[in-house]
């Protein structure tokens, strides 16, 4: 569903992508939540900007705060809202979150810290940021190969690559650049609905320390980067129990 204009008087579950994405990425997502959850709620999964959709959407500011006002803009005014962020969506989310003030009921990331953000050295935000430069579209597949486990089936993985390495380079090494530098400290303090996580099994330890005391986080087994492709199932049944837990 397009965010786009919406009208409701329903609670949002709005759903953000990861970078590189797109909001159709949360298709099947969307088709299991929507027969429990669609007659409470309006489900909205928008493309951000320079992504899917929204490529030649006119947008100056391609930083995580950027993004998370483009989000904005596109919901309606008052109702409340839960942000469901995988990866880079879960810095959106929490971003925008800072600007929905009381309006946020929950954020839930989705293996949002599997980059420690906040904790990366300068050599070791060049290192990983450079060969993008040099080649987008064989270091998203390193980046993919990399961040799914051996058991993924290849048609997935293959589609998760051919996906993300299709995204625009000039649109995209912008927003990773400010990704990769970007830190939770400023939204944390200013968050005051619960923030969850549902993630994967190689979250870094250093990154699980910064986020120990202001996120709740549960880890699904034989999951990696994208555990709603690589465990629809449990994925999409822990997600369920945190969107139930009233607000």
């Amino acid at each position: 569903m397009s965010p786009t204009h919406v009208h409701t008087e329903k609670p949002l579950i709005v759903f953000i992508h990861g970078w590189s994405c797109r909001g159709s990425d949360w298709d099947a997502t969307l088709a299991a939540l929507h027969p429990i959850l669609g007659a409470t709620h309006t489900l909205l999964a928008p493309d951000l900007p320079g992504h899917g959709s929204n490529t030649h959407q006119l947008w100056h500011d391609w930083t995580i705060a950027g993004l998370a006002q483009a989000l904005l803009k596109q919901l309606p005014a008052k109702q409340p809202v839960t942000l469901v962020g995988h990866s880079m969506g879960g810095c959106v989310a929490l971003e925008a979150a800072t600007q929905l003030e009381s309006r946020a009921q929950q954020v839930i990331l989705v293996d949002t810290f599997g980059l420690p953000y906040g904790d990366m050295d300068v050599a070791t935000i060049n290192s990983i940021e450079a060969p993008f430069r040099e080649d987008f579209a064989a270091a998203m597949h390193y980046l993919v190969d990399n961040t799914t486990p051996v058991t993924l089936d290849s048609p997935t993985r293959d589609w998760i690559k051919t996906r993300m390495a299709s995204a625009s380079p000039e649109k995209m090494l912008p927003i990773w650049h400010n990704l990769l530098r970007w830190s939770p400290d400023n939204a944390f303090p200013r968050i005051h609905c619960p923030i969850h996580a549902i993630n994967g099994e190689h979250i870094p330890p250093i990154a699980q320390a910064r986020c120990a005391p202001v996120v709740t986080a549960r880890v699904l087994a034989g999951s990696h980067h994208f555990p709603q492709f690589e465990q629809p199932a449990s994925f999409h049944a822990a997600l369920l129990e945190l969107l139930r837990q009233p607000q």
